[in-house]
């Protein structure tokens, strides 16, 4: 028999093969007599018979092992049903707020089952419960332990970890939970788990920007802030401004000073929030007022710069910033100095607003427009009307009714 090629390319079954050729052959020349030369079959064979297993030799060792993920190897069976049973009895104890009880019975079906993560599980759970955190972790560590040796089920290692977070939480380990949670949506991704992992991430977030809170810090940027202003530096102001507000952002007056600004780099959306911020924090604050209705003048939206003066004269009826505002409102009301297409351009822009849009489908203001247009001297009449008289009034500042 001839075997071309390395011997580690022949297949086992092949070899087998040859071994069994190989006796046939030797057998046969045995019995044909001096004239048959089976030395090569004779070689072959002896080199492919298989070698007798040393009497030393544990033969349990050549047996193969079907182990199942997260079945544990429980000792006997009469020690893991004993496990089972203490289990079911600590889950009693459990559900009835005993945590010492059910912890012992826990403890004891550890011991009887002391390859099976699940009753660490169970104790960790009633460490948590006795509000023992630490104790609690350090059993989840041995958990995990047990439970990847004896290759435990992924769930089973999730809960571990997860349990883990909740206990650092409970110690104000914010990022120690982070970490632990996001070890358990390794294992296994739950929702909730998810969920505690985000609300973890954000209070991380919270209690730094809690540090970082400092009302003297923040007037100081304010101050710098505004030297800035002064020298026509907006985009420094701004920044200063935005960091005088991550130091105390109940600053009514950073809000005003950095809306302030937006408007002079023409960024109306960005002012007109902060004006807003500044008036939910000092409704008496005149100046917010009055440059909110700046901001809403240059946005072509005069009816809405109306109700704005006409809210903060309410707060500060004194105010002379206030007052001046309102001149011009009623001098963009009244269209003086407009010309034809900015007078159209502000009508256009008004109907982008949805109370604008509002006025103008209900019936009854369509009615009243129309016989307004057939007959102007029915306005007298109408506005006889408070809800019809405040609508023609909205509509007039908006530009959709024109007079003159």
């Amino acid at each position: 028999v001839k075997i071309r090629g390395p011997c580690w390319r022949v297949p086992v079954v092949s070899a087998l093969i040859c071994a069994t050729a190989g006796l046939l052959f030797v057998d046969a020349g045995a019995s044909a007599g001096p004239g048959l030369r089976p030395h090569a079959s004779l070689s072959l064979a002896s080199h492919l018979q298989p070698r007798p297993i040393s009497a030393h030799r544990d033969e349990r060792a050549c047996t193969p092992t079907l182990r199942l993920r997260g079945a544990g190897d429980a000792g006997d069976a009469e020690g893991a049903e004993g496990a089972i049973k203490e289990k079911e009895l600590g889950t009693e104890a459990y559900n009835n707020k005993d945590f010492e009880t059910a912890l012992a019975h826990y403890q004891k079906a550890s011991e009887l089952d002391a390859s099976a993560m699940v009753y660490r599980n169970n104790m960790a759970a009633a460490y948590f419960g006795m509000r023992k955190y630490q104790e609690c972790i350090d059993t989840c560590k041995k958990a995990v332990e047990i439970g990847k040796e004896n290759r435990a089920d992924f769930k089973d290692l999730a809960r571990a970890y997860a349990r883990m977070g909740n206990a650092l939480v409970k110690l104000d380990d914010l990022e120690g939970a982070c970490q632990e949670f996001e070890n358990s949506l390794m294992e296994h991704k739950d929702p909730q788990v998810a969920l505690k992992a985000k609300n973890a991430r954000h209070a991380i977030t919270q209690k730094a920007a809690q540090n970082y809170l400092n009302p003297e810090q923040a007037e100081e940027h304010r101050q710098k802030g505004n030297a800035f202003f002064k020298e026509g530096k907006w985009v420094e102001a701004i920044s200063e401004y935005s960091e005088g507000l991550k130091r105390d952002p109940e600053n009514h007056l950073i809000y005003s000073n950095r809306g302030a600004t937006y408007i002079k780099v023409m960024d109306m959306g960005s002012a007109l929030r902060d004006c807003d911020k500044c008036i939910e924090l000092k409704p008496e604050f005149p100046r917010a007022y009055a440059r909110k209705a700046t901001v809403e003048i240059l946005c072509k939206q005069v009816h809405k710069a109306k109700e704005t003066v006409e809210a903060g004269l309410k707060m500060s009826p004194d105010d002379a910033e206030l007052k001046e505002v309102q001149r011009k409102v009623q001098l963009q009301v009244m269209g003086v100095g407009l010309t034809p297409e900015e007078r159209e351009l502000r009508a256009k822009e008004a109907m982008k607003d949805p109370n604008i849009v509002s006025i103008m489908q209900d019936p009854v203001m369509r009615q009243v427009l129309e016989d307004m247009q057939r007959d102007p001297s029915s306005a007298q009449k109408h506005m006889q009307d408070a809800r019809v008289k405040a609508n023609i009034e909205i509509l007039m500042a908006a530009g959709i009714i024109q007079t003159g």
